[in-house]
């Protein structure tokens, strides 16, 4: 009778035992399942409502005041922080998309190197930054510090795509406008 009832224990342990490997292992399944399912796709038009990343080629993006043209990168929105002189920023996102909300508060300076377009070149660029420069220091209702000359040519150089070597802020302190 002492045999029977220890091997009815081990029987009971055993089916425990088992009971609780395989509700771990269904309990693994189920997370796996769940992430890889309901995670968004790299190639879904939105992938994080957060932060409202976009994704896609490049007629899929939105054509922002004042560009006349679409973005040539992914856009974002994340919330700006403004420095003393009014600069916004992140101009990028923290997954490296262009912020919308940077863009909008800079193109409400109406700023002229924000409508060059995909082609413009390093001497249209500068020349833009000056008029730009020039118009802050003649006109006292546009604000355009050179740190917001030079975020608004980083994210005019994000949206459309160049990729020059010279720098915005040479060009605004080295007396060349």
């Amino acid at each position: 009778m002492n045999i029977l009832q220890n091997s009815n224990a081990g029987f009971a342990l055993l089916k425990t035992l088992v009971l609780l490997v395989v509700l771990v292992a269904l309990g693994f399944f189920s997370h796996f399942v769940s992430h890889s399912i309901f995670k968004p796709s790299e190639n879904s038009s939105i992938t994080n409502v957060s932060s409202g990343a976009v994704t896609g080629s490049s007629t899929d993006y939105a054509v922002l005041t004042p560009a006349t043209v679409p973005s040539k990168t992914p856009e974002c929105s994340q919330q700006l922080i403004y420095a003393s002189n009014g600069n916004p920023s992140p101009i990028s996102c923290s997954n490296g998309y262009l912020n919308i909300l940077a863009w909008s508060a800079l193109s409400a300076l109406e700023l002229k190197v924000m409508t060059l377009g995909y082609s413009a070149t390093p001497s249209q660029v500068q020349s833009e930054l000056c008029v730009d420069a020039n118009a802050a220091d003649a006109d006292s209702s546009v604000s355009a510090s050179n740190a917001i000359e030079e975020s608004a040519y980083q994210i005019s150089a994000m949206y459309y795509g160049w990729s020059f070597t010279a720098h915005p802020n040479l060009v605004l302190s080295n007396g060349v406008c």
